[in-house]
């Protein structure tokens, strides 16, 4: 019986020396570690997510007010739709808007030939876009610009 109780008197006396001990042990020190890797992994995405976002509001807002000057050009006279590009020579560094315009069928009424055509506008400036629809006069018959 002896030899049993100094079994058991050296567990629990190395129990004691083991709580009593000062420090963490190896496996907690690696999920501590783990945790604190994905809290910082979390935090940086938020930061670079947050940055990314003001990028691209930024380069939004230089982007739009060009577009849409095109688009009160091209409205203001659809012919110039037909030259493929306009240029902004108000705007600093005189940027240049590409057009892409493509025909939109009408259905034809009955009363003959539609006095009008209806195309669709997109313009393209960097990364932006804008479309629209645009009616033009049909001036096939007189030699115009959409009959070439």
């Amino acid at each position: 019986m002896g030899v049993g109780r100094f079994r058991i008197d050296g567990l629990v006396r190395w129990l004691r020396l083991v709580k009593c001990r000062p420090g963490f042990t190896l496996l907690e020190m690696l999920v501590a570690l783990a945790l604190a890797t994905l809290m910082i992994g979390a935090v940086m995405g938020l930061i670079s997510e947050a940055l990314r976002y003001k990028i691209n509001l930024k380069d939004k807002a230089q982007i739009q007010p060009v577009l849409e000057s095109a688009a009160q050009i091209i409205l203001a006279d659809p012919v110039k739709a037909m030259q493929g590009f306009i240029r902004l020579d108000e705007f600093e560094g005189a940027p240049t808007v590409g057009i892409d315009l493509w025909p939109i069928q009408i259905e034809d009424t009955g009363f003959g030939q539609n006095p009008v055509r209806l195309f669709r506008v997109n313009l393209s400036y960097r990364s932006g876009r804008l479309e629209f629809s645009v009616i033009m006069p049909n001036d096939e018959q007189k030699g115009g610009f959409l009959g070439k």
